[in-house]
C-alpha cells in the first residue's frame, strides 16, 4: 500500500470487521501503482486524474463496484476530515460508471464471443483440441452450469433444432458455435502439431460420449479453467485481444444477451429464474426479521437488473 502508515491508521479507525479490512487493503493495493507513478496518494487526486483510475479498478458487477468506491470515498472523506496535508474531494466526484470493465470482461453477442474465440484458438478447421475449448465457452453462454459442461453428451448436441438437451432445459446453439461443435461431437481424432515432426500428426479422443473431451486423459474444470486462463493473458500481452474473459463473466453475458433479445420482443425483463437457478442448492445466513429469503432473492434480481442495464449502455445497444 501506497502510503501505508496513513492508510492502515483509517482502517483501524473505519472497521472492525476482519473482511472489510481485507476489502480495503485490496482496494488499497489496486490503487498503489497508481500513486506510485503519481508521488501522491490518491486522496491528493482531482475527479479529472481518478476517472480513468475508478474505471480500470471497478469489477464487472454492481456489488463489487460499490463496495471498492465506498472504500475509497470513506478514505478520501477521513482525510479531509482529519487535515491529511492536500487531502480533496476529487474521488467523491469521479463518476464510477465502470462501463470501460464490461467492455474489456463481457461480450455483447454471439458474434462477438466467436471474435474473441478466434483470437485465443487455432481455426476451427484445422480440427485441434482448441475445439474443446471453444465449445466449453459455449455451453457456458448458453447458461450451462460450469460443474456441468463436460457432462454434456455428444447426444445432446441437437443439430436439427439449434439446441443443446440440459437436464430439463435447451440451450441455444448459436450459428457461430456450429462448426466448433461439429468437431466436437463427430470427429475421433484431433490434429496434433508435435515440435519433433514436421507433419501434424493425429491421435485418437479420450475414450467417453461427452462433447467436451480432448486427447491427453479426463478434462477437469480446474484444467479447462487454468488453460483458458493463460490463454487470455498470452493474448492480452501479445495484443491479439483486449478482452479478458471467465466462465462467469461468459456465462453472464450470454444470460443478459437472450435477455436483451427478449425484451426486443416485448418480453419484460424479469431475472427471477436466474436467480432461483442461481440460489438453487446454495445456503445462506439469514438473521430474524427483514432479512429473509425472499429478500435475499429480491436483492439479486435488482443488482442482475442494474448490471444487464449497464451491460447494455457499454455496448451501446
Amino acid at each position: 500500500m501506497y502510503n501505508e502508515e496513513l492508510k492502515i491508521k483509517f482502517i483501524r479507525q473505519y472497521t472492525s470487521s476482519k473482511n472489510m479490512e481485507e476489502v480495503c487493503r485490496n482496494t488499497f493495493n489496486a490503487t498503489e501503482p497508481y500513486e506510485i507513478a503519481w508521488g501522491a496518494d490518491i486522496c491528493t487526486k482531482s475527479s479529472e486524474e481518478l476517472q480513468p483510475i475508478v474505471e480500470e479498478l471497478i469489477g464487472v458487477r454492481i456489488r463489487s463496484t460499490w463496495t471498492r468506491v465506498g472504500v475509497l470515498n470513506e478514505y478520501v472523506r477521513w482525510c479531509i476530515r482529519t487535515g491529511v496535508p492536500g487531502a480533496c474531494d476529487g474521488m467523491l466526484n469521479a463518476r464510477p460508471v465502470g462501463l470501460d470493465a464490461v467492455r474489456h470482461r463481457m461480450v455483447a453477442s454471439p458474434l462477438h464471443l466467436q471474435v474473441y474465440l478466434d483470437s485465443i484458438c487455432a481455426p476451427e478447421e484445422m480440427a485441434t483440441t482448441d475445439n474443446i475449448y471453444r465449445c466449453f465457452y459455449w455451453l457456458a453462454y448458453g447458461g450451462v452450469d460450469e460443474e456441468d459442461i463436460l457432462k454434456i453428451k455428444c447426444k445432446d448436441v441437437d443439430f436439427h433444432n439449434m439446441v443443446v438437451h440440459y437436464g430439463e432445459v435447451e440451450i441455444p446453439l448459436y450459428r457461430e458455435s456450429l462448426a466448433a461443435f461439429k468437431n466436437c461431437v463427430y470427429l475421433t481424432q484431433f490434429a496434433y502439431d508435435h515440435p519433433n515432426y514436421d507433419k501434424i500428426l493425429y491421435k485418437d479422443r479420450v475414450d467417453g460420449d461427452t462433447v467436451v473431451r480432448g486427447i491427453r486423459g479426463a478434462a477437469s474444470t480446474k484444467a479447462m479453467r487454468v488453460a483458458l486462463s493463460r490463454r487470455s493473458k498470452e493474448k492480452m500481452d501479445d495484443g491479439s485481444t483486449d478482452l479478458k474473459l471467465s466462465y462467469f463473466r461468459v456465462w453472464l453475458s450470454g444470460l443478459f444477451y437472450r435477455m436483451y433479445e427478449r425484451e426486443r420482443a416485448g418480453i419484460p425483463v424479469n431475472f427471477a429464474p436466474a436467480v432461483e437457478q442461481f440460489m438453487e442448492g446454495k445456503t445462506y445466513k439469514l438473521d430474524s426479521g427483514r432479512n429473509t429469503i425472499d429478500a435475499k432473492k429480491r436483492q439479486f434480481i435488482k443488482e442482475y437488473t442494474d448490471d444487464y442495464e449497464r451491460w447494455k449502455l457499454a455496448f451501446s445497444i
